[in-house]
C-alpha cells in the first residue's frame, strides 16, 4: 500500500448514514487527508448533510445519493441517482472507501453495484461478517459492533497507512449559524443568560421513547428550575414535535422543522441541558460538550456510546433479550418503556444542579 500511496490523486469516501455516521467518521477524514495531502477528496452522501460536510476543511466537495427508492417519486430519484453516479465514475477515482456497516446481503449487495458503477482503482471497506469480500483493502466488523463507530473508520485508514491517528472529534460552530439562532430565541423571549433545555423526542421511530413521557419530563422539571425547553426535530417530525409542545404547555418553543443543520449544531451548543432519544442530535451533542441524557432504546451501546466522546454524558440503557436489533418499528418498545420519567428528571436535575 505504501507504494500505491502516490497514485491516490483522486479519492471518494462513501457515507450513506445519518449525522452520528459522519461525525464520528471525523478523526478517520482528518487523518486521510493527512495521509494523501495534495488528494481531492469527495464525499458521497444523503442530501439532508450536504451543508454539514461541505462545510469540512478536509473535504473538497460532495455529491448525494437520494436513498428510499420506494418512496413518492422513486422513478425520479432513480434517474437522479443513476445521473450522480455516472458523474463520479468520470471522474475516476483512484481510491474509494466506503465507512458503513454492510448490515444484510442485500445492503452489500447494493454497495457492490455502486462501486462497479463508480469504477474506482481501489476499494476500500468494512469486510462485515464476510459481505465485504468485494473491497481490495477491508478491516473485518461483526454485526454485533464490538468496537466504537469511530474506531472502524480510524481502522480503515490505518489500514490504508496512516500511523498516529487523533481520536478527537472537533467540529466548531461557525458565528453566522450561533448569530442566527440567538435572534430566532430572542424572539421568544430568549436571553443570553437564560438555561436553555433541548428536548429531542424523535428519530427512529423504534427509538422513540413515548412522547407523553417526555411531557411529563418537562412538567416535573418546570418549578424546579428557572430554565426554557426547547423542541428539536426535522421537518417529517413537525407533528410529533408539535403533539409534544401542546401537551408540555406554554414554556415550549417548538422549533422542530425550523433549523438549518448547521443552526441545529448553533442551537444544541447554546443548550445547558439535551434530552434526547439514540439519534443524530445525541451525537451532536456528546461532539459539542453540551450536557447530555441520552434515553437508549435499542440500538447497539458499545458502537454508539455517547459517553465515549463525553464526559459530560448520562445514558438511561434498559438492556433487554431482544436488544440490540436493527428494527425501524416495534410493537413492543420494551427496551425504552423500562425507562423511567423519574429517572430521566432526576438525571437532568443532576445535571443542572437543581436551579431553583
Amino acid at each position: 500500500m505504501e507504494n500505491e500511496r502516490e497514485k491516490f490523486k483522486k479519492i471518494l469516501v462513501v457515507n450513506l448514514g445519518g449525522i452520528g455516521d459522519i461525525l464520528l467518521s471525523l478523526p478517520a477524514l482528518k487523518a486521510l487527508r493527512g495521509l494523501y495531502p495534495d488528494a481531492r477528496v469527495e464525499m458521497l452522501i444523503v442530501p439532508r448533510l450536504h451543508d454539514l460536510v461541505r462545510g469540512l476543511s478536509y473535504v473538497d466537495d460532495a455529491a448525494v445519493l437520494h436513498l428510499g427508492l420506494r418512496a413518492k417519486g422513486g422513478l425520479f430519484r432513480i434517474w437522479r441517482n443513476t445521473l450522480a453516479l455516472l458523474r463520479l465514475r468520470k471522474r475516476h477515482f483512484d481510491l474509494a472507501v466506503n465507512m458503513r456497516t454492510l448490515v444484510s446481503g442485500k445492503s452489500a449487495f447494493e454497495m457492490r453495484l455502486l462501486f462497479a458503477i463508480i469504477g474506482p482503482k481501489v476499494k476500500a471497506g468494512r469486510d462485515t461478517e464476510g459481505r465485504g469480500s468485494f473491497f481490495d483493502v477491508a478491516v473485518p466488523e461483526s454485526d454485533a459492533g464490538d468496537k466504537y463507530e469511530r474506531d472502524y473508520d480510524i481502522a480503515m485508514v490505518k489500514r490504508l497507512g496512516a500511523r498516529d491517528v487523533d481520536e478527537r472529534i472537533d467540529y466548531r460552530v461557525d458565528e453566522e449559524s450561533r448569530a442566527r439562532v440567538s435572534r430566532v430565541l430572542e424572539g421568544y423571549g430568549v436571553s443570553s443568560g437564560d438555561v436553555l433545555i433541548g428536548i429531542n423526542p424523535g428519530g427512529t421511530p423504534a427509538h422513540r421513547w413515548p412522547s407523553e413521557r417526555f411531557a411529563r419530563v418537562i412538567e416535573k422539571i418546570t418549578g424546579k428550575t428557572d430554565a426554557r425547553f426547547v423542541i428539536t426535530g426535522d421537518a417529517q417530525e413537525k407533528g410529533l414535535a408539535g403533539k409534544l409542545k401542546n401537551d408540555a404547555g406554554a414554556n415550549v418553543i417548538d422549533l422542530a422543522g425550523r433549523l438549518s443543520i448547521k443552526e441545529l449544531f448553533a442551537l444544541i451548543e447554546r443548550c445547558g441541558l439535551f434530552i434526547t432519544n439514540d439519534t443524530g442530535p445525541m451525537h451532536i451533542a456528546a461532539v459539542l460538550g453540551t450536557p447530555l441524557v441520552a434515553i437508549f432504546g435499542p440500538g447497539y451501546l458499545a458502537r454508539y456510546d455517547p459517553r465515549k466522546v463525553s464526559d459530560r454524558a448520562i445514558v438511561l440503557y434498559d438492556k433487554v433479550g431482544c436488544a440490540p436489533c436493527n428494527k425501524k418499528r416495534c410493537a413492543s418498545m420494551t427496551c425504552l418503556t423500562g425507562i423511567s420519567v423519574d429517572s430521566v428528571v432526576k438525571s437532568s436535575l443532576d445535571i443542572l444542579g437543581d436551579r431553583k
